[in-house]
């Protein structure tokens, strides 16, 4: 760094006896060339706050982004999954008039209880006559009884087929709010409606929160709330249309990203919003206060701010200092030699707190002699270029036969333009092999700080470097990532496709179900194996996913009231294996609702799992009891064979059903090594 050097001032000639020696002037180079330096670490300072400031916000939308998509799918299911108990219920009752409810009402809301028991969200099932007027009401078995609530008549939006649902609203005095799951009676008139707890709702949506003060909520396109986390002791007012939120879903839009304020205390949020696909009069939304991202970047820049505040500070005294020193040597010259000495001495210091700032940042300083053809690298420049520590000067033609092949004809002509003055200088990013054979990246900047002051022609160029090998490889993950994603994107559509093209029904509404279904059991995954970050997924959790519409899944106790039963120990799935057995799980599901042990209130289902090492080879059973009266099926349905294509197709396994009397019960075997992911 000898630019930075000190040129020696010449000798002033004494003044002549008999002529008055006049006022030296004014010299404003230093002070200028010392703003100039303070003004480089400000800018590196600037420019670091400012990326932090950018990545930080980047950061708080990714983690929105998968929040808004973890809260539409459990939204989604729990529509599906309740949408599918009111269509159940709606068809134990059909064609019973009013007077045949209420005489069979003991039986019925026993029945009822039943059904809905192990359901955490449903609170209770109220049957209504043609005017609304509630006929009974059914609550799970062992929680209190539900006075007859008043059920909202009016504002009810459709959100599938048959179903619609309504705001949150109190049932009572001082009681938590619930929304409504309504559907129209089949053969009489009246409605089927499922209640939900909307603070329970709520509570799941807000599992997949990034942040403990992030918010969730599940609201309807007209801006009312249905469930919120934090919960809602009371129904809480709607969204206006001038709400930011409000006023992106009125233009179209399905999914994105809007600035808003609550609605409870007017504070600043980033808001990230989904539509519910199949529900478009529904959407999920996640926000995050403005001050719990502002605070993140304050971490992220106080140590930027505690190094480069006091150097620049530093910079700011040492300028100071140095123009009260031009001052003293403008009124008098007397003292010149103590005080030049005085001005190297700090200069040298301003060099040193240079130095450290420079060093703070991780950089490394090199100058090369176009004369001599000779580069000199500091230590910190040896350590990134993993040289050996003797190797602070080197030949310039060294430095160029370690730049990478590919790098080279680049790196060189940016070189060559800067030397020559075409360009004011230059920064490349390019691959380079240091003493120890491995290759580095880096980023280096350059530009000419010496020219000959006869021919003007260059004679030093000085830069900066500094090693991006870790931020390389960062954006190189990231692109394996998404081309993985992208592959992952294309086999789900090869799937789909193939679902449609097998699926047969009787008429276009049972076909939009299946296909809704096994699509919905694709999406699932999906989100499973989103959420593991595209390395997989737990066995244990694929099933329970398939079977979380129907009722709680939790490890066998011995309580009669479990309908699913989950024994194995750990074991990760391979991310091609995930899709392949939802589906497989998807069809058992399905089937045991419409034939087997999930059609009756008393079916158990109870799935296991062992792994022989020694044969190489995964057995699944599911074993189902308590349903109807199990027998061969007359003929193999569409959903068999999608069984039987998927486990022998993609997972090379087998699969085996057999109809004892206790229920269906089908084994498949797979071989490890095509669906297990690592050690769990």
């Amino acid at each position: 760094m000898d630019q930075f050097a000190p040129k020696p001032l010449a000798e002033a000639a004494p003044p002549e006896p008999s002529r008055r020696a006049p006022p030296p002037r004014r010299n404003r180079r230093p002070l200028l060339l010392l703003g100039a330096v303070m003004l480089v670490p400000a800018l590196i300072l600037g420019a670091a706050c400012r990326s932090a400031w950018h990545a930080v916000w980047a950061e708080a939308d990714r983690e929105l982004t998968v929040g808004a998509e973890a809260a539409r799918e459990f939204a989604l299911r729990v529509l599906e999954g309740h949408g599918r108990l009111s269509a159940r219920i709606a068809e134990s009752i059909a064609g019973m008039d009013d007077a045949a409810l209420r005489e069979a009402e003991p039986a019925l809301r026993d029945r009822l209880a039943r059904m809905i028991t192990g359901m955490p969200l449903a609170r209770a099932v109220v049957v209504t006559a043609a005017g609304g007027e509630p006929l009974f009401v059914a609550t799970p078995t062992g929680e209190p009884a539900l006075p007859l609530p008043s059920l909202p008549r009016e504002g009810l939006v459709p959100v599938g087929a048959y179903q619609a649902i309504s705001a949150a609203f109190a049932p009572g005095p001082g009681r938590p709010p619930l929304v409504m799951l309504a559907q129209e009676r089949i053969g009489a008139p009246g409605t089927v409606a499922v209640l939900l707890d909307a603070n329970r709702m709520g509570i799941g949506l807000g599992r997949a929160r990034g942040n403990p003060q992030d918010s969730a909520a599940l609201i309807r396109t007209d801006g009312q709330i249905l469930a919120r986390q934090p919960p809602m002791p009371a129904p809480a007012p709607p969204l206006g249309p001038s709400q930011p939120l409000i006023a992106a879903l009125a233009t179209g839009q399905t999914e994105g990203r809007v600035d808003g304020r609550t609605p409870r205390d007017g504070q600043p949020v980033l808001v990230r919003f989904a539509v519910l696909g199949s529900h478009p009069a529904l959407a999920v939304a996640v926000a995050r206060p403005r001050d719990v991202v502002v605070e993140r970047w304050w971490q992220a820049a106080t140590p930027l701010l505690l190094i480069g505040v006091p150097a620049i500070l530093a910079l700011g005294a040492f300028g100071w200092v140095v123009r009260r020193q031009q001052l003293a040597l403008e009124a008098t010259l007397a003292g010149l030699e103590e005080r030049v000495a005085e001005r190297t001495a700090s200069v040298r210091e301003g060099e040193e707190r240079l130095r450290m700032a420079i060093d703070a940042g991780r950089f490394g300083t090199w100058e090369t002699s176009l004369r001599t053809g000779l580069t000199t690298r500091s230590a910190r420049t040896v350590e990134i270029l993993a040289l050996e520590p003797d190797q602070t000067t080197t030949p310039f033609q060294d430095w160029v036969t370690r730049i990478h092949p590919a790098d080279r004809p680049r790196v060189l002509e940016a070189w060559d333009r800067a030397r020559t003055g075409r360009a004011p200088g230059y920064r490349e990013e390019y691959r380079y092999a240091g003493a120890d054979g491995r290759w580095r990246w880096l980023e280096s900047t350059g530009a000419v700080v010496g020219v000959d002051p006869l021919t003007g022609a260059p004679e030093r160029v000085s830069g900066m470097v500094r090693d991006i090998t870790a931020r390389r490889e960062a954006e190189e993950r990231r692109q394996i990532l998404m081309q993985e994603v992208n592959h992952r994107a294309r086999n789900s559509l090869a799937i789909v496709q193939a679902i449609l093209r097998l699926t047969r029904a009787e008429d276009a509404a049972t076909y939009a179900r299946v296909v809704e279904g096994r699509i919905a059991a694709l999406a699932r995954a999906q989100s499973l194996l989103a959420a593991e970050r595209w390395t997989g997924a737990p066995l244990r959790a694929v099933i329970a996913e398939e079977l979380a519409p129907y009722g709680a899944t939790r490890p066998a106790k011995g309580e009669a009231r479990e309908r699913f039963v989950l024994t194995g120990g750990p074991l990760r799935l391979r991310a091609e294996a995930v899709q392949p057995l939802s589906i497989v799980f998807h069809e058992l599901a399905t089937n045991a609702v419409k034939h087997g042990a999930l059609s009756a209130p008393e079916g158990r289902v109870a799935a296991s799992w062992q792994v022989d090492e020694d044969a190489g080879m995964l057995t699944i059973r599911w074993a189902e009891s308590g349903g109807p009266a199990p027998g061969m099926p007359s003929r193999r349905g569409v959903g068999s064979r999608v069984m039987e294509a998927t486990i022998a197709g993609q997972l090379a396994g087998s699969l085996d059903r057999r109809w004892p009397d206790e229920g269906l019960v089908c084994e498949i075997r797979v071989p490890l090594s095509r669906v297990r992911a690592g050690p769990s």
